[in-house]
């Protein structure tokens, strides 16, 4: 059989229905050109999932084949799943089903292999037998909404939108135009747009934020304390429940371990959890501010699969949205 192998700079592929009752969505475009990932998100109150900070170097494989692990997460059966897209471009089946690890729904991948689909000849073509999908590949997005000061109840599915930091501008990577990119030259970008329009002003440049920009000291964040609504509320209507801007959603933690510790539960995060969020941003017509769209879902390190039946995975939420469920006892991991 054949190997199929995803380079790093490919176009984020169409995606279809596995199930063609459900309306076959517009694709979503996202380019490449670079693999660095990172994102801050807020958590001063809540428990919001948080997009924790991750570099990563330009390289289409950050290792070398035959040292990426396969990934073996819980397993499901197809009977089971309930809805999801094909990736075709991946060979990657992005499926719903309830969830082996928590109550409600999870988040599946598995291999496809469009073979009998195509009609094509399974001896001369050879099934796919094992997929590489490189760190920082978009899977899917995460699930459209909109801005609140508060979470909903449960909170489990909201997502803060913060940056804080030194330098947080240049080791933060964002989606924006199509292409991953820093914060900074998705910034730079748009404050060089409106300088050509006579408009120098950075005051309202960033939803949520207050910028500074200059050749001798780049690109300078800080939160606007005035600034409530950064709480990011999903609402996926029923119609779009499996479609590709949505399937992020169900994505659980796999680390989540009551009685352990912060470092503990980053190691737990990194065997079991292959699943990140990056912000999409846009910049806004009317205002010129850029604005966060939704999280797109990627992947957090180089991914082997050589399974065909679907596996559960994980998104990583962060060690402080669990100590704040924890505090408020209010998620539906804890019994």
């Amino acid at each position: 059989g054949t190997q199929r192998r995803c380079k790093s700079d490919i176009t984020f592929p169409n995606l279809i229905p596995v199930n063609m009752r459900w309306e076959l969505p517009a694709a979503i475009l996202l380019a490449l050109p670079f693999q660095q990932i990172g994102v801050q998100a807020f958590l001063s109150r809540g428990h919001h999932i948080v997009p924790i900070l991750n570099s990563i170097q330009n390289q289409p494989l950050q290792s070398a084949v035959d040292d990426i692990e396969p990934y073996v997460g819980p397993v499901g059966s197809m009977g089971d799943m309930e809805g999801g897209i094909v990736v075709g471009e991946l060979a990657l089946q992005v499926l719903v089903a309830p969830s082996l690890v928590a109550p409600g729904k999870g988040l599946f991948l598995c291999i496809y292999d469009d073979i009998d689909d195509d009609g094509g000849d399974a001896e001369e073509i050879g099934a796919v037998e094992e997929i590489i999908i490189p760190q920082g590949t978009p899977i899917c997005g995460y699930a459209r909404g909109y801005f609140a000061d508060e979470a909903e109840e449960d909170g489990d599915k909201s997502v803060g939108f913060l940056f804080a930091g030194e330098n947080v501008a240049d080791v933060t990577a964002v989606f924006y135009n199509k292409q991953l990119m820093t914060l900074s030259d998705a910034l730079w970008t748009v404050y060089q747009e409106r300088g050509e329009e006579g408009n120098t002003d950075t005051s309202n440049l960033l939803f949520g934020h207050c910028v500074q920009i200059s050749n001798e000291t780049g690109v300078s964040i800080q939160a606007d304390t005035d600034f409530m609504s950064r709480i990011f509320i999903p609402d996926v209507k029923e119609e779009d429940k499996f479609s590709p801007t949505s399937l992020g959603i169900y994505a659980n933690d796999l680390a989540f371990d009551p009685d352990s510790n912060e470092e503990q539960y980053f190691e737990n995060s990194e065997r079991n959890n292959i699943l990140q969020l990056v912000w999409r941003l846009a910049k806004d017509e009317k205002t010129g501010m850029v604005v966060p769209t939704w999280p797109v879902v990627v992947t957090k390190q180089d991914i082997r699969f050589l399974n065909t039946v679907p596996m559960e995975v994980g998104l990583q939420y962060g060690f402080n949205y669990w100590n704040a469920v924890l505090t408020e006892g209010a998620s539906k991991y804890i019994k």
